[in-house]
């Protein structure tokens, strides 16, 4: 029952921080007030977000993952690696709701790193899920592109394979 309670007062957690962060009218302040506060405070909502992330339950691993997203986007020096092993944990598990493993992917992509790297190139080969493979194929290509294919409008079918995969 505690378990319950406490997986439930993190989601309303990070509802609520979704929210204040998706404000468009306090946005802006908020970006500047995340981005002042003092580094224990940042670690403790690095906590709860792992904590989030290794919950099992797929809307809260889909919130967390996108809420590692936006603190690095707000806080691009920090480096939120203790994120980048939950997260793989999600993308590798086949049985993991689909869009928490996309959101995985792109919040590995976003931390930038070789970690999280190596598994969107392994997940871009090995997945079953084909959402999933064109995304992670996606990340990859443009990771060691170091353009992105897309703003190009290029149609290749399997870039990894240029690189030997």
């Amino acid at each position: 029952m505690k378990r319950t309670i406490d997986r439930l007062v993190v989601f309303v957690c990070l509802v609520a921080g979704a929210l204040l962060f998706t404000s468009p009218a306090i946005a802006g302040e908020n970006d500047a007030f995340i981005a002042s506060l003092p580094q224990e405070r940042i670690d403790l909502i690095e906590h709860n977000v792992v904590f989030a992330l290794t919950s099992g339950i797929p809307g809260m691993q889909a919130d967390a993952a996108q809420l590692v997203r936006d603190l690095k986007s707000i806080c691009p020096e920090q480096s939120f690696s203790a994120s980048v092993v939950p997260l793989m944990g999600i993308l590798k598990d086949e049985d993991a709701e689909p869009s928490a493993r996309i959101l995985a992917a792109l919040a590995l992509d976003r931390l930038g790193s070789s970690m999280g790297d190596f598994a969107i190139t392994r997940t871009a080969l090995f997945t079953d899920n084909q959402k999933l493979k064109h995304v992670c194929t996606w990340l990859s290509y443009e990771k060691r592109t170091g353009r992105s294919a897309d703003s190009k409008g290029l149609a290749i079918i399997e870039p990894l394979e240029e690189f030997g995969y």
